[in-house]
């Protein structure tokens, strides 16, 4: 039986895939709605490589959503010309997909398409079901299926105007040194509490003025000449002693007791390891922990649209579990407590600005010294709207265990 389906395309995009994709209709009609024009015509782009050779799709104007006597003519006369085409197809099912457009649209449409007898789909992805109720049977119960994981982090970032054009984690090398070592990675991690200070000063001294690490375009980053050698504000105590000892094991720094405040940086893996690069490393490997199916870490996003490739999106981590996306930055602060959770907060912020805003589950790793004076601004900053999950120092022991959460219940822990 012939198969036609009608999507109304919201601010969440991805959110209309969901069905298409796992019905797989013969027929596509795209409408606008709630978002602008290209919305649609990005989605129509992504399913014609999505779906079989021969699929009819077709994007029409933008439904005038916030008129609602035009909103209701231009759904009854969809509902007429779909009417006429069964006359043509008599087997032809038809079924509608309000998405998360408003009340009034949506039952303007339901009531319209009862003339070509549309079924009603709704997408719950928390709940992870696809409900379809029956247009001739209005009295029944609606037919469930459980929703299959049909979107992956491309597929989510392209229905948003995004495309992921790299991530380191897409390297087998990268892959191996990060498994090679993970002892050292979740040691950091796990006692990120007691190491915040050295962690910090280590990340300062590839980072700041005069780091070992320097910014060369467009080829990345490089050793900075002359910078390898850098000097501790004191000589640390345990713990810190046994990171700089394991860190010097792995090669990724010279650091001996003899001379305790003095650490040389002579490589550009242990460069980017102690800027960073480890807490991105422990993101990972807490994620292959919980079991999470696809990864993308340090993924590099581009804006199709260039409104926003000024300079480049880089995501520490990225995860579609389940239809839904994880979106995951980290903050490391230099030395001192100057620094607050955010100013973490507003770079990612930023940063979801220029990804178009990505529904997601959004999460803060913060490691490092923070001035505790300032948190207020924390949660001023969540009931301003930014939805923004932090995990610092002595939680990121838990992080395995939150995305394992996560993964299960749709949610983070505690919402």
């Amino acid at each position: 039986m012939p198969h036609l389906h009608v999507a109304l395309v919201t601010e969440r995009p991805e959110v209309s895939l969901i069905p298409i994709l796992q019905l797989r209709p013969q027929r596509i009609v795209l409408i606008p709605c709630q978002s602008p024009p290209q919305a649609a015509e990005r989605l129509a782009i992504l399913l014609r490589h999505e779906l079989p050779t021969g699929t009819e799709i077709e994007t029409r104007a933008r439904l005038p959503y916030d008129e609602p006597h035009r909103c209701a003519e231009y759904a009854d006369a969809l509902a007429e010309s779909l009417y006429r085409q069964q006359f043509d197809s008599p087997s032809l099912s038809v079924t509608l997909d309000a998405g998360g457009c408003s009340t009034l649209a949506a039952l303007l449409f339901q009531h319209a398409m009862q003339r070509c007898s549309a079924d009603w789909l709704h997408v719950d992805i928390r709940a992870g079901a696809l409900y379809r109720m029956a247009c001739d049977s209005p009295d029944s119960a609606p037919d469930v299926t459980a929703i299959e994981p049909v979107l992956d982090v491309d597929r989510y970032l392209l229905a948003n105007g995004r495309k992921r054009v790299r991530a380191v984690s897409d390297k087998s090398e990268w892959r191996q040194a990060c498994q090679q070592r993970k002892h050292l990675t979740r040691h950091l991690g796990y006692h990120a509490d007691r190491l915040a200070v050295l962690l910090g000063e280590l990340h300062d001294m590839v980072h700041g003025e005069g780091g070992a690490l320097e910014s060369v375009i467009p080829s990345g980053v490089r050793l900075r000449s002359g910078a390898g050698r850098q000097w501790l504000k004191e000589s640390p105590c345990f713990p810190a002693t046994d990171a700089l000892k394991a860190l010097d094991e792995a090669g990724l720094l010279h650091w001996s007791s003899d001379t305790p405040h003095v650490v040389d940086i002579d490589s550009l893996e242990g460069g980017r390891y102690l800027g960073g690069g480890w807490l991105t490393e422990y993101a990972w490997l807490s994620a292959q922990e919980a079991g999470l199916s696809r990864v993308c870490s340090e993924a590099h996003i581009l804006d199709l649209s260039g409104q926003h490739n000024g300079e480049p999106v880089v995501s520490d981590c990225l995860a579609v579990e389940r239809n839904r996306l994880l979106f995951i930055e980290s903050l490391i602060t230099r030395p001192g407590s100057r620094t607050c959770i955010e100013q973490g907060l507003k770079r990612l912020h930023g940063m979801l600005n220029h990804s178009a805003g990505l529904s997601a589950t959004r999460v803060l790793l913060a490691c490092g010294e923070f001035d505790k004076s300032r948190q207020r601004l924390t949660e001023l900053q969540r009931l301003q709207g930014l939805q923004v999950e932090v995990v610092e120092n002595g939680d990121l022991k838990h992080l395995p265990a939150l995305l394992e959460s996560w993964k299960e219940h749709g949610n983070w822990p505690g919402h």
